[in-house]
């Protein structure tokens, strides 16, 4: 099939809708808009040489390459074109997220090529990821442009730069716009807002104007003594505790009264992980589920580009910020690459490291892998280092999760269903190592290589219910049949999942010596009523009598919520080794660390009011260092 013209100018008006965002750090090209960077496609790999695809008729042959913007990243495909029809589609790099954008990457490509046109449906659940790859190939079969990427010509005079576009930069950008500064709005990916896309509704605070309407006093005083009590004395920097306790009520309230965040049925709960005697905890849209998060997104969003429309912001996307420049003990801006961009203050925003297995690995674990968003990679971790920075109770891990099956690395896409009737744990020597009734994390943090076999019988099977199951980020793409023929997939591979006829089988698969010896006394103890290792609760307990009988091998997996920060004192300043506050740098949001505030515990909503409370202030810093 051909494009005609109308076509061809349909697809360049998509083009100029879609087009890829133009990264501040690269080498100077056309100039971007007054607000925003503009997108572009890249160039092929010949650059303007490339021969055309024809206005009418066939397409020309030959190999040509574009990209567009994805739900994280840019997308770059190749297009092959042959006896005038396209006959294949490689996608040459993109960072989106594994496994949920999977359908995307599997489908599109082949529909284009079927329907010889990028005019196809895009996948349920991966719109953007498809809308990606279909800009891709437009772009690629318009020739794509001429360089690689463009840098952005910066059109205000910056008295903040905020680096990362989540809910903390957001926070910060606003904020500081509603003080009359003006703002450079830094993003390493294509889209604001960071993790809060996946993110529930949960916020925390202390004195806030829904505490009030359901009846609750509360000061700052007070969550401070439960930070203490609860945290530990001594876990936790007291700076950051006070100053948090203090600001975080205002902060709820500022995104209530002022943003216009949707709270739902604007009541209170006792929050998650750790529950405190006062009711602290509200919720975007009233929901605690993953998305609710979008109910703090949308407001600060429409915020953000009344603030660009109005020229106090430019927002730069796919702009990876490389250095902080510093200058004594004083901030001066960053750099891009080769561009820098000045101002009297930087607030580094950049979120957490749940997606940073260097990182991760600093709390002891031997394997870990993460379920996280590519987006929270702890990049503003390094920033904060090559300036002096120092990690505070980065071998802490307040959140994660025990089950992940390391079959795509560090990526996660499946893991052991942990709440599967019968099932039992073994370490890599075949013993058990605690109830698995309670699911307690640390049998795998414990365990030799942070590895335990998730084990069911034959007797156990129901088929109506997965064993195994994609991970928490792709619920929204079940397995067929409940995960069972993948089951029969992997096991037929025997690395990652395992299958046999009799225990002893099975012990030899896994190299368990002690697997036949640990069963039998589980099976008596499930005859008699009674867990003589770990108490489980009979009711729970299942002989495994028969096989065939199946094995998950299981690693400790992070889905959000890191717990370790760069060292800040309380008005949010980096703090170097030596005890010297840099002036002008200032951080906001999880880079700060939860457990930097909270000690040994974790409470929920701490991220998203980290966020806030601490956005705010930082805005309210850098407007005093602005004289504004």
């Amino acid at each position: 099939m051909s494009f005609r013209k109308t076509k061809l100018l349909s697809l360049l008006s998509l083009l100029l809708c879609m087009a890829l965002t133009v990264t501040a750090c690269s080498p100077a090209g056309t100039d971007a808009p007054e607000t925003q960077p503009a997108t572009t496609a890249a160039a092929g790999t010949e650059g303007a040489e490339q021969e055309m695809p024809a206005a009418e008729g066939a397409y020309t042959d030959g190999v040509y390459t574009g990209s567009g913007s994805g739900m994280h990243s840019n997308i770059e495909v190749s297009v092959t074109v042959e006896g005038g029809k396209i006959t294949q589609i490689d996608i040459l790099s993109q960072e989106e997220t594994p496994g949920l954008s999977d359908p995307a990457f599997e489908q599109i490509p082949q529909a284009i090529i079927d329907a010889q046109s990028t005019d196809v449906d895009v996948v349920a659940n991966a719109t953007m990821t498809s809308e990606g790859i279909i800009a891709a190939v437009n772009a690629a079969l318009e020739g794509g442009n001429a360089g690689d990427t463009v840098t952005a010509e910066l059109t205000i005079e910056p008295d903040v730069i905020v680096v990362g576009a989540g809910m903390a930069g957001l926070c910060t950008t606003v904020r500081a716009a509603e003080l009359g500064l003006n703002v450079l709005l830094l993003e390493a990916s294509v889209r604001v807002g960071g993790c809060i896309h996946y993110a529930g509704g949960t916020i925390s605070g202390a004195g806030f104007k829904i505490q009030e309407e359901n009846g609750v006093e509360d000061t700052p005083e007070a969550f401070y003594e439960d930070i203490v009590a609860l945290g530990g004395e001594g876990e936790f920097n007291e700076d950051l505790a006070w100053t948090h306790c203090e600001n975080s009520g205002a902060a709820i309230d500022w995104l209530d009264e002022d943003i216009g965040v949707d709270f739902g049925d604007r009541t209170l709960v006792g929050g998650a992980y750790t529950a405190m005697d006062t009711l602290r905890v509200t919720r975007a849209l009233g929901s605690y589920s993953m998305g609710a998060a979008l109910g703090y997104l949308e407001p600060l969003e429409a915020r953000l580009n009344e603030a660009i429309d109005a020229g106090n912001v430019q927002l730069m996307l796919n702009t990876t910020v490389t250095e902080l420049i510093v200058e004594g003990d004083e901030s001066k801006g960053v750099r891009c690459g080769d561009t820098e961009y000045l101002a009297p203050s930087v607030v580094l925003a950049t979120g957490g490291y749940c997606y940073n297995e260097e990182l991760l690995k600093m709390a002891g674990f031997e394997n870990v892998i993460s379920a996280a968003p590519q987006t929270s990679n702890g990049s503003g971790f390094y920033l904060a280092q090559a300036v002096g920075g120092v990690f505070d109770n980065m071998d802490k891990t307040v959140i994660f999760y025990g089950g992940g099956i390391p079959t795509d690395g560090f990526d996660m896409t499946y893991q052991a269903n942990t709440s599967y009737p019968g099932r039992i744990y073994v370490d890599l020597d075949g013993n058990r190592v605690g109830n698995e009734d309670g699911n307690d994390i640390n049998m795998w943090k414990n365990a030799a290589e942070n590895k335990l076999y998730v084990i069911i019988s034959g007797n156990m099977v129901d088929e109506e219910t997965a064993f195994l199951r994609k991970s928490m980020a792709q619920s929204g793409f079940p397995l067929d049949n409940n995960g069972w023929d993948m089951l029969e997939t992997m096991a037929a591979e025997g690395e990652y999942a395992f299958k046999a006829d009799s225990l002893e089988e099975l012990a030899e698969l896994l190299g368990t010596e002690n697997l036949v010896a640990t069963v039998e006394q589980y099976n008596a103890d499930a005859a008699a009523g009674e867990d003589s290792q770990f108490g489980r609760d009979p009711a729970n307990m299942v002989a495994l009598e028969e096989g065939p009988y199946y094995a998950l091998l299981t690693v400790p997996y992070v889905w959000s919520g890191t717990s370790g920060g760069v060292r800040a004192d309380g008005e949010g300043r980096l703090l170097r080794e030596d005890g010297t506050a840099v002036e002008g740098l200032f951080l906001a949001g999880e880079i700060l660390g939860p457990t930097n505030i909270l000690g040994r515990i974790n409470f929920g909503g701490i991220n998203h009011s980290m966020c806030a409370t601490w956005g705010m202030l930082a805005a309210e810093h850098a407007a005093e260092r602005a004289e504004k």
